[in-house]
């Protein structure tokens, strides 16, 4: 019973401390409720509208369902470019990301290999 009298002491003793101290009361505002709020809501976490091309050599069945998969609201619909435009796209900043689909990328999923997707950033 003597430990809890001394903890309920001990923190009216700091609350009555705080409110004698108004710059540590406006920092304990600040940090608890504006730096949260601008944190969270200054950068969103995901992809919204990001631009991104494509480099298609297989012009496959399987090519076309993942360049189907990325749609709007997380991707600008993609813009199909050939291998020597990718690099001056990602130069410029026109894209975001760019993804080439190898040639033969279907036959060789279909054969048990693993093929490479080599997606720039």
């Amino acid at each position: 019973m003597r430990r809890l009298k001394n903890i309920l002491r001990l923190g009216r003793k700091e609350l009555w401390s705080l409110a004698r101290d108004p710059m540590m009361l406006l920092l304990i505002i600040y940090v608890f409720t504006a730096s949260i709020y601008t944190s969270a809501t200054a950068m969103p976490e995901t992809l919204h509208n990001a631009p991104i091309a494509i480099v298609d050599e297989d012009q496959s069945p399987l090519s076309s369902r993942i360049v189907s998969a990325f749609y709007p609201p997380h991707f600008i619909h993609p813009g199909m470019i050939t291998l020597s435009e990718m690099d001056s796209g990602m130069d410029s900043g026109e894209y975001t990301f760019t993804l080439n689909i190898p040639p033969n990328f279907q036959r060789d999923v279909l054969a048990g290999r693993q093929p490479d997707l080599q997606l720039n950033i």
